[in-house]
């Protein structure tokens, strides 16, 4: 085959990449949904997400109240972390609102086909159910799509096409799409997608539409999980390669001051309704909404080599590809050097954060879970490895042979955890080995 049809080929992979990838999500989606021993779509964490949404919207009531006398006798059930605040008596959910707020076209939708087929409008039959697990794989590929935008602005298309599908397909990606998609995580990663691409064009090319999307985003980021306000710092920090580079910036931002203001002050606006929830509840402004569970940070003894080579949810034993992201990061050149003081800052907390949460595992998961947000950042450092590798074909063939085989054990894990093979935490040496590879 010529180079000219490769590239041409490589180039209609990479613009329909989103088309497939999406195919393939929802091939998988009726698959894992018909099966007869099929969960539900809202479950677990997913359910906390969203049961804002028919407490709002179909009770009318934003205290949570209604809907746990209705459904459950007063009480809601012990899976869902919603726990009564002590001193108040309110309900107090420990899982923030933004997932629910960008739930809401997908609720919609799943009210009016409940009510055109004279079905149960409770928010949790059938369409709600499917409304809200669909709504969250579709919310995986627009960050797709940004991300894709975002990447072929600055590396080649055979790049970007070997990013995208090993950040899709090489990590725990495609299942937060698809398998558990009511979960917080597809759409923190479409956040964090859209906030890195808008950073970008506030830099470079300001407009008034950049300054409101980039406080919009900020407020919906820290909204969906209120640690992944570290982010945030990207905006800031972007460009910057050095600490002389601190005091420029320092100026560039007075200079944007107005600019700044009104980001900072749509973003306040934003997380306002939270807050005033949170005011309600507990009489605070501000809480650890996790505070009516027997959870927290150990900051004195994180478990960082646990979270990050363990069996037990180690992010680089389950995803190995990501090690090419952090060999990226020292061999990134023009355009991706922009983000990485930005995201070896950020990207240090928010592991410091995981390692120290109580449970650091983060409960049952494919893969490390508490990671899944900034793929949309570290998929810039894995394609500035690959623009790496293209320099010095003799490399190319070995990079691409190991890529090859861990995407294809990412895959063949994934399924198995789908089938209930892989322990959906606290998986031991002993236990992997026995289950390598194995199926039923």
């Amino acid at each position: 085959m010529s180079n000219a049809r490769a590239g041409r080929l490589t180039a209609a992979a990479v613009r329909h990449f989103v088309a497939i990838a999406g195919l393939l999500a929802f091939a998988c989606y009726v698959a894992i949904y018909t099966r007869p021993d099929a969960r539900l779509p809202l479950r677990s964490d997913g359910y906390s997400y969203y049961v804002y949404l028919p407490s709002w919207l179909l009770y009318r009531d934003v205290t949570l109240e209604a809907l746990a006398r209705d459904w459950y006798g007063g009480t809601y059930p012990s899976f869902t972390a919603i726990v009564r605040w002590a001193g108040t008596g309110h309900w107090v959910n420990p899982h923030p609102i933004g997932t629910a707020i960008l739930m809401t076209p997908g609720f919609a939708a799943g009210h009016a086909l409940t009510r055109w087929s004279n079905l149960p409008p409770d928010g949790f039959s059938l369409y709600y159910q499917h409304a809200a697990g669909l709504a969250g794989l579709a919310y995986f590929l627009a960050g797709l799509a940004v991300l894709r935008r975002t990447l072929t602005r600055h590396f080649s298309h055979a790049v970007v096409l070997a990013t995208l599908v090993t950040i899709t397909w090489g990590t725990n990606l495609f299942h937060y799409g698809v398998f558990d998609s009511t979960f917080s995580h597809v759409y923190s990663f479409f956040l964090i997608c859209v906030f890195v691409e808008l950073t970008e064009r506030w830099w470079t090319a300001p407009t008034l539409a950049c300054t409101w999307g980039l406080g919009v985003t900020a407020a919906l980021i820290g909204l969906a999980r209120h640690a992944n306000a570290i982010f945030l710092m990207i905006l800031p920090l972007y460009g910057v390669t050095a600490w002389s580079d601190l005091r420029s910036r320092t100026v560039q931002l007075w200079q944007r001051r107005t600019s700044v203001a009104m980001m900072t002050g749509v973003a306040i606006i934003g997380v306002l309704p939270q807050l005033a929830m949170y005011r309600q509840a507990t009489g605070s402004w501000l809480v650890f909404p996790y505070g009516g569970l027997d959870v927290g940070f150990t900051f004195r003894s994180p478990h960082l080599m646990g979270v990050l080579f363990s069996t037990q949810k180690g992010v680089f034993f389950w995803s190995p590809v990501l090690l090419l992201a952090v060999a990226g990061m020292a061999l990134a050149r023009e355009w991706a050097r922009h983000l990485i003081v930005p995201a070896a800052i950020v990207l240090a907390i928010d592991t410091y954060l995981i390692a120290s949460w109580t449970d650091w595992q983060f409960g049952g998961s494919y893969g490390h879970r508490g990671f899944t947000d900034a793929f949309g950042l570290i998929a810039v450092f894995l394609a500035a490895f690959f623009a790496w590798t293209a320099e010095h074909p003799r490399r190319v063939r070995v990079v691409a042979g190991g890529t090859a085989f861990a995407v294809a054990l990412s895959l063949v894990q994934m399924v198995q955890y789908w089938q209930g093979i892989l322990p959906i935490a606290n998986t031991t040496w002993t236990q992997y080995r026995a289950l390598f590879l194995r199926f039923p």
